[in-house]
Order: C-alpha cells, then sequence, then structure tokens
C-alpha cells in the first residue's frame, strides 16, 4: 500500500512541474475577449527559465499578449514605456502561470 502512495505522489510531482521543469502556456498570438488565436499548445523550461507573459498597450487599450517560456532571467519584469505604448512583461514559476 505505501508502495503505491509514494509513486503515486511521484507521478503527481512529475505531472506538476516538479522534475524537468514547469509547464507553461504557449501563446503567439492572444487578443482580449477572444482568447488564442495562435495557441502552441505548452512548453517547458529549463533550469534558469520562467513562464512569461508579455502584454502590448496602446492608447490604454489592451491589443494583445504572448505567452511562453523565457530563455534567460533577462526577459523578466521589463517595462518600456512610449508616448503612446506600454510594452511590460511579467514571469512566473508556477505550472500554468502565465495565462
Amino acid at each position: 500500500m505505501r508502495r503505491i502512495v509514494f509513486s503515486g505522489a511521484f507521478i503527481l510531482v512529475c505531472l506538476l512541474g516538479g522534475v524537468g521543469g514547469v509547464i507553461c502556456r504557449s501563446c503567439n498570438l492572444s487578443i482580449p475577449f477572444h482568447g488564442c488565436l495562435l495557441d502552441f499548445g505548452t512548453c517547458r523550461t529549463k533550469p534558469g527559465q520562467y513562464c512569461i507573459k508579455e502584454v502590448h498597450i496602446k492608447g490604454g487599450i489592451q491589443w494583445y499578449s504572448v505567452q511562453g517560456c523565457t530563455e534567460s532571467q533577462d526577459e523578466c519584469f521589463k517595462r518600456i514605456v512610449t508616448t503612446y505604448e506600454i510594452h511590460s512583461t511579467h514571469c512566473c514559476h508556477r505550472p500554468l502561470c502565465n495565462f
């Protein structure tokens, strides 16, 4: 009985990303009120990578967002503000946290 419980717990940890990285949503184009138009399913992070969501705002209105896995931590938590546009990124490190 203990072997079954231990095996089940190990499988659960593997599925939730405890072994081999975190599973992130991967969408190359998500539009508000329509959802993901270019859905790539999921991606799995490697050591030093995070789930990322990049949001593009123009004129105070969110135009689109992009979700996926980062290449490095340097991509995280950036905010570029111009006269009419804002590009911001948010990173997280939990399974499917970049919805």
